[in-house]
């Protein structure tokens, strides 16, 4: 199994995932649901993103140094498109926007900023550096066809450089309790939530991450409720980011179900829905591939 940032070894972890998936399902005894489920969240132990503890790492300096993103929501106002789609071919004629905005992050006075305007500084470093990479390498069916995509330490940060995976799991998960970023931090893909089509900003923070999150548990493409069956299908990025999930809310259900009030109902009457992991789309999510959401 693959998460948002582990394909970039994919035929031999594939490899391994169907070794392990093939001797786990003869040891559970072949296909029932539960024992699936076992099988797949042993695997996403074993493969997918590591688990973090999260902690507040940082407090909030309001008289702090701000940084401006207004380059980056000029560029996302201009080819993105409201339900997340991207023109990265226009991105490509427009690349000189996008580069001045990185050479600014690239010297960034980023260990003076207070808790919010970090994160928010991150949130929009990751997204940039993608929507690059993606352009360097344009036009491309997938991230996932690009080599060590995750791995690279090649962006310069305030005075760091890091790969996209040392950004979301050493610089943000650890520091921050805010699950919240899974639906904010965009890998390029079909499958992720949309990218927004104005940059993060320190005063609208929590208005953009709630918006962010809503709109991902009111969508089909990541959230889908059966009252009928009581099954709830969920995006993959609740079973690799699990233990963030619970760590705010004691679940992954609680989670969920406060953004969807007809999970919350269901939970409210102590009848817990069963879990079905909805399929990730990895295609690039490039406005030719745009399909209704």
């Amino acid at each position: 199994m693959t998460s948002r940032h582990e394909g970039t070894k994919n035929g031999r972890r594939a490899l391994w995932a169907a070794l392990i998936v093939i001797i786990l399902t003869i040891i559970f005894g072949a296909c029932a649901a539960a024992n699936r489920s076992a099988v797949e969240s042993f695997i996403n132990q074993l493969f997918g993103p590591p688990a973090v503890n999260l902690r507040e790492a940082y407090k909030d300096e309001p008289d702090g140094p701000n940084f401006d993103h207004s380059p980056l929501d000029t560029l996302l106002k201009k080819h993105v498109d409201a339900n997340g789609w991207v023109d990265y071919a226009g991105i490509k004629t427009d690349v000189r926007t996008l580069d001045e905005y990185l050479a600014a992050v690239e010297t960034a006075p980023l260990d003076e900023l207070g808790r919010s305007e970090r994160l928010v500084f991150l949130l929009n470093a990751y997204n940039a550096f993608t929507i690059k990479l993606i352009v360097e390498h344009y036009p491309i069916d997938s991230i996932q066809d690009i080599p060590n995509a995750w791995d690279l330490v090649r962006w310069e940060a305030g005075g760091h450089t890091w790969s996209l995976n040392q950004i979301e799991h050493k610089q943000i998960r650890p520091a921050f309790v805010e699950p919240r970023i899974h639906f904010a931090l965009v890998c390029a893909a079909v499958g992720c939530p949309p990218l927004r089509s104005e940059a993060f900003a320190t005063e609208r923070l929590e208005e953009q991450l709630e918006a962010q999150t809503a709109f991902v548990h009111n969508h089909a493409s990541w959230f889908k409720f059966k009252k009928r069956t009581n099954r709830v299908g969920l995006t993959k990025l609740y079973q690799w980011y699990g233990g963030d999930f619970e760590q705010a809310s004691g679940s992954v259900l609680k989670y969920a179900g406060d953004f969807n009030a007809d999970l919350k109902a269901q939970l409210d009457k102590g009848r817990e829905p069963g879990i079905d992991w909805l399929p990730y789309d990895w295609s690039l999510n490039d406005k030719s591939n745009a399909a209704p959401r």
